[in-house]
């Protein structure tokens, strides 16, 4: 299964995680970045922001919920017909600046 890994991504051995664990949280939270856990040099867990993991989790909802997804590929529609507006036209309609 592929995954798409950022060059801000970090490889770390359980060994070298487990005994570095705080500093290495600390680091990839500075980067935004996820660490990758291997074992024997392949991967095997990803420890990343909760902020990345719950915005994940709520996609996977979302992907799984059937109603959004309708709604998805009406909206599509209308925006490829031209229906759509324009975040200009959405601001002036409710009056917003």
């Amino acid at each position: 299964m592929g995954y798409s890994i950022s060059s801000s991504d970090m490889f770390v051995g359980r060994r070298k995680f487990r005994e570095g664990m705080t500093a290495l949280i600390k680091k990839a939270h500075q980067k935004k970045a996820k660490i990758i856990i291997t074992d024997r040099g392949r991967p095997d867990a990803v420890c990343m922001p909760i902020e990345e993991y719950e915005a994940l989790m709520e996609y996977l909802d979302d992907v799984h919920d059937r109603n959004v997804l309708l709604q998805v590929a009406r909206s599509r529609r209308e925006i490829e017909s031209g229906e759509a507006m324009s975040l200009e036209e959405l601001k002036g309609f409710l009056e917003i600046e």
